[in-house]
């Protein structure tokens, strides 16, 4: 009895929702002393990954810190009376390179932005869990964003400039390094689709990683893609590689509508002359999208206003009236393709 009113005095210093601790909340269901083991049942409401990770550590650290040294099994129910509110997904449309380097996450956020001015209802999740950019795109750094995420176990987007976003960088540390195999990756990826309320959306663009691998085909076999947006430079370098992202959009089991390419950092402006200068080639992505038969979407020059907002965390295309005409109508040429 004395060990049990110990340990719930441990539990009172773990902290998660509304300033309440686990006890006044009435998560803990149950504590058991069992075989020289303190066993926790907790009652929760579709906890994700992440939320129960950061419960479990503080627990045994807040008991640890009470100078109890058994050892510690806590195990989580599921609360039944908590629902997500309906998600309604009229369009999920992923961005996808093969290569990395290439402004993909730039040109995401812009058509993001672009779908918002356009009076849209937009989402947008970044799927590259080794290296997400997306809260740079939009400067979301804030040291209270766990609670917001979690909040009753159900992840919400967090919303900048009309756009909800989702991404592993808001439950890390910036800079902190992400090690896991790609089971764990896609479970992820797949609570940040359906344990999340996105509520009704018309675009839901998702921001995909470089590469062919795992997460892209548990997330091109589970979700149901309206079309795929690739992005490329001209150089033989960066289309080898969207070349392989391609054919995996073909393979049949997991077809997905291409419904165009984007030539990003086409060419910049000479400061003499305002002559084009095409650093990595002319027309490399144009031609290559003849020779595979995908509709060329439009060019983005090499400025260094993108470059500025992208690490400001303000899509440009808020600030330039220029850019923000060629991504509206790059974006409408995407909505033309749809199927």
């Amino acid at each position: 009895m004395i060990l049990k009113k110990k340990i719930e005095e441990a539990l009172k210093n773990v902290f998660i929702i509304d300033n309440k601790n686990i006890i006044e909340s009435g998560f803990v269901k149950k504590i058991d002393f069992l075989n020289q083991k303190i066993i926790i049942y907790l009652n929760l409401s579709n906890p994700t990954m992440h939320f129960k990770k950061k419960l479990i550590k503080d627990i045994n650290h807040s008991i640890k810190n009470k100078n109890i040294l058994y050892p510690i099994c806590i195990k989580i129910e599921m609360k039944s009376n908590t629902k997500i509110k309906k998600t309604i997904i009229k369009n999920i449309i992923a961005v996808a390179s093969g290569k990395g380097g290439v402004g993909k996450s730039t040109i995401a956020t812009n058509i993001a932005v672009s779908l918002v001015l356009m009076g849209f209802n937009v989402g947008l999740l970044d799927a590259d869990i080794y290296g997400p950019s997306i809260p740079l795109m939009f400067n979301i750094e804030d040291e209270n964003i766990q609670t917001i995420i979690h909040k009753n176990g159900i992840m919400n987007p967090i919303i900048r400039y009309g756009v909800k976003i989702l991404s592993i960088g808001f439950f890390i540390k910036n800079g902190q390094a992400i090690v896991w195999r790609g089971p764990m990756v896609t479970k992820v990826l797949r609570q940040f689709m359906h344990e999340t309320d996105w509520g009704e959306l018309d675009f839901l663009i998702v921001d995909l990683p470089p590469g062919t691998g795992d997460i892209h085909l548990s997330l091109l076999q589970e979700i149901s893609f309206k079309g795929i947006i690739l992005v490329s430079t001209s150089q033989k370098i960066a289309l080898s590689d969207v070349n392989r992202a391609v054919g995996m959009f073909r393979i049949k089991s997991i077809y997905v509508p291409i419904l165009g390419i984007i030539e990003n950092m086409s060419y910049f402006l000479t400061k003499e002359s305002k002559d084009k200068c095409y650093l990595f080639g002319i027309d490399g992505v144009k031609n290559f999208s003849k020779k595979m038969d995908i509709f060329f979407l439009g060019k983005i020059p090499f400025l260094q206003k993108i470059r500025e907002n992208s690490d400001l965390g303000i899509p440009v295309v808020l600030e330039n009236e220029n850019i923000k005409n060629i991504f509206i109508k790059i974006t409408k040429n995407i909505i033309t393709k749809l199927p």
